[in-house]
């Protein structure tokens, strides 16, 4: 990794605030949720406290108008924290949420996803895929299930969206759950 400042957790939500709470407050409110949720799994003392609450913050602000380029939230959002000098881990772990190349290859981006951030499998991945994948858009934890439900109700059958669900699920719910047994969790 190259030498940046690491993000710290109040850097993270606020830099999260500016980009969605105004444009996309119910955005905003869901990366609340899974920052909470980062905080509960992690606990205080954990060395990937800050690493994954701070990723779990900033994990979506691809979906800021000003930040859309390539329209693939994952990789619009790690290309302006990269240009931040936010640390690289964080980066990668905002470029690869949630089982991102699954959808990165629906649409034809997987190739440069890889290119511009190649996936380090030692961070936390699956503990950022469980925070977001258990957390509804207004910020409440639910059961993956549940989450995947309300995501298909709001695209339609082809969108792109809506396939990357069906294709993802098993591969999202198979880590949710193994993440719940690491950490003693409760599925909602």
């Amino acid at each position: 990794y190259r030498s940046r400042p690491m993000v710290d957790v109040h850097q993270a939500e606020t830099l999260a605030e500016q980009l969605l709470g105004g444009e996309l407050p119910r955005r905003w409110r869901h990366c609340g949720g899974v920052a909470a949720r980062a905080e509960s799994i992690v606990g205080i003392l954990s060395p990937l406290r800050d690493l994954l609450v701070s990723a779990a913050w900033l994990h979506d602000v691809g979906y800021a108008s000003a930040l859309v380029d390539t329209g693939f939230h994952p990789i619009d959002g790690a290309r302006h924290l990269q240009g931040l000098d936010v640390d690289d881990r964080v980066v990668n772990l905002v470029a690869h949420h949630s089982c991102a190349r699954v959808e990165a290859n629906l649409r034809g981006l997987d190739g440069l996803l890889q290119r511009e951030f190649p996936r380090d499998s030692s961070l936390p991945h699956d503990e950022l895929c469980c925070c977001d994948q258990t957390t509804s858009p207004d910020g409440a934890v639910v059961d993956v299930t549940e989450r995947l439900a309300e995501i298909r109700r709001r695209y339609e059958d082809g969108h792109v969206v809506r396939r990357f669900v069906d294709v993802a699920e098993p591969e999202l719910v198979e880590t949710v759950r193994r993440v719940e047994a690491r950490y003693s969790l409760q599925p909602r």
